[in-house]
């Protein structure tokens, strides 16, 4: 596919993602005490966590095609600058919006100048998609051979299935953490994991054959459905700890990559107009600074309260963020030499 072609699909998708990301952070608020009612909201929020691993699948998906110009010097002077930069000034907002509501009141100025480093809640996935980008000329050469990355899939499964479940089991779940630990195969259970496995499911879109693409969805809907069953059922202590629902559990991993398989497979398939084309190119060049911006605002926006349709109030306060975050992001981007470097 030429490199010049827009991937709509996965324009659409990172829209999806960036709504998943805003309805976690500012819509899942039940307003209620009825259980039933939590226990759905606990489900939704188990439902749609796959937007994160997402977001650094279709990252790998163009970071790491061998077609694609990326080579170390453009990663050290083009796409880092595209995620310190930003993630300076952002940082600085939330920080003086610390400091102006009094949040921050208690800390020393060695403490702001910590959270001004550390940055706000949702701004970690800048540093783990900034490792990943350093990593990239390493992970590309593995990426290249079939086989290797095959291996560091192979090895990303197994790994995280002992360190996300078996370590849970007793008297020997100990000793198998320790192996781990000493071992350092730890290493491969992080975000690398996503994306590698994003450009290795996107490299198979012409040759996956029917059976493999179908065994995906279906082991991806059976993981969703056991992960939103078992988000209502544990415990609180286990619950408040993300247990089955945590970025880098199993089953997380297989319909977070199901529902990427769909959109690779699927939704590539359909004939978009130029116009729609162009809409979710706006969506996607604005998504990362809506990113940015979102929980500043979430700070701000009302929560439209409909006792009756709680699940239309949540839906409606994401809504509201989103177009909110997106005409604010939009506007910001106009501004001459900065705009675009800051979002």
């Amino acid at each position: 596919m030429p490199e010049n072609k827009r991937q709509t699909e996965l324009d659409i998708l990172r829209l999806l993602a960036t709504l998943a990301v805003i309805m976690i952070h500012g819509g899942l608020n039940p307003l209620t005490d009825n259980l039933m009612i939590k226990y759905m909201y606990r489900g939704m929020h188990a439902a749609i966590v796959w937007c994160v691993p997402v977001f650094f699948m279709i990252s790998g998906r163009f970071f790491l095609d061998p077609e694609r110009d990326v080579s170390t010097k453009k990663i050290l002077t083009v796409y880092l600058p595209h995620i310190i930069v930003p993630f300076l000034v952002w940082s600085g907002v939330y920080t003086a919006y610390g400091l102006i509501s009094g949040s921050y009141s208690h800390l020393s100025t060695f403490g702001v100048i910590a959270e001004f480093i550390h940055g706000p809640y949702h701004l970690w996935f800048l540093y783990s998609l900034a490792g990943l980008y350093l990593l990239t000329p390493i992970l590309r050469k593995a990426a290249a051979d079939g086989k290797t990355l095959a291996y560091f899939l192979i090895m990303f499964a197994a790994v995280n299935v002992v360190t996300q479940y078996l370590i849970y089991v007793p008297k020997i779940g100990g000793m198998i953490s320790d192996f781990i630990e000493r071992t350092g195969l730890r290493a491969v259970t992080g975000y690398m994991g996503y994306f590698m496995l994003g450009y290795f499911l996107y490299s198979k879109k012409d040759n996956m054959s029917k059976k493999t693409e179908t065994a995906i969805y279906v082991i991806g809907i059976l993981m969703l459905i056991a992960t939103i069953a078992a988000e209502c059922f544990i415990s609180e202590e286990l619950r408040k700890t993300d247990f089955v629902k945590q970025y880098m559990k199993p089953n997380v991993i297989l319909y977070s990559a199901a529902i990427y398989t769909f959109f690779v497979m699927k939704m590539s398939k359909i004939h978009y107009s130029e116009r729609t084309r162009k809409v979710f190119a706006v969506f996607t060049e604005c998504g990362f600074g809506v990113y940015c911006i979102h929980a500043i605002l979430n700070e701000f926006v009302p929560t439209p309260v409909i006792k009756s349709l709680p699940f239309i109030t949540s839906l409606l306060r994401v809504a509201c963020l989103y177009a909110l975050s997106l005409a604010l992001i939009w506007l910001i981007r106009k501004i001459p030499f900065v705009g675009k470097k800051i979002t």
